[in-house]
């Protein structure tokens, strides 16, 4: 498999970040099934870009170093360096996540628990009343537009200039 460079690293973040927060505006403007689920996909999306800047950048962005002694999944949380700013991602919504991807290949114990907070959540949409893992995916996808504008931030002090300006300027050159 080829090796990732700078500008495919972050050319996805800030594609993905993007993404993210219209999928936002989207559910904000009606909160159905189908916003619900494209928002917590998203939401997920992130980790394999924080990951993988983790690596190009580990003095700006790193895996938190206690989640998995707090109960949560390392792979699924992350702190800036330089500003007090980290992500953890609640463990239902995690769930959530792996009903969509991986229920049908998970044993039928850990399918059973994935499924029930799935089905949970669609409950919450569709009874339209604001349950405890709406406010949760809700909370989660404000804090994960924050983390992301705040290491946008990081970047452009890491690198002295905006990136995402000399992506657009090579994408237009191309």
């Amino acid at each position: 498999m080829k090796e990732k460079n700078e500008h495919e690293i972050l050319f996805f973040f800030y594609s993905q970040a993007d993404f993210l927060e219209e999928v936002w505006a989207e559910y904000k403007r009606s909160p159905a099934k189908l916003s619900c689920l494209n928002l917590v996909n998203w939401i997920f999306a992130a980790f394999p870009i924080y990951e993988d800047i983790s690596k190009l950048l580990p003095s700006v962005i790193s895996k938190t170093k206690l989640a998995s002694e707090n109960g949560n999944d390392p792979d699924f949380s992350y702190e800036l360096k330089k500003v007090d700013i980290n992500i953890k991602t609640p463990s239902e919504l995690i769930s959530i996540y792996k009903r969509v991807f991986e229920s049908k290949q998970a044993d039928k114990k850990k399918a059973l628990q994935y499924s029930k907070y799935f089905w949970n959540l669609q409950k919450e949409i569709q009874e339209g009343r604001k349950g405890p893992l709406l406010v949760s995916l809700e909370e989660t996808a404000k804090s994960i537009i924050r983390f992301n504008n705040e290491l946008e931030l990081e970047l452009i002090e890491h690198y002295g200039f905006n990136f995402r300006k000399k992506l657009n300027i090579d994408i237009i050159s191309q």
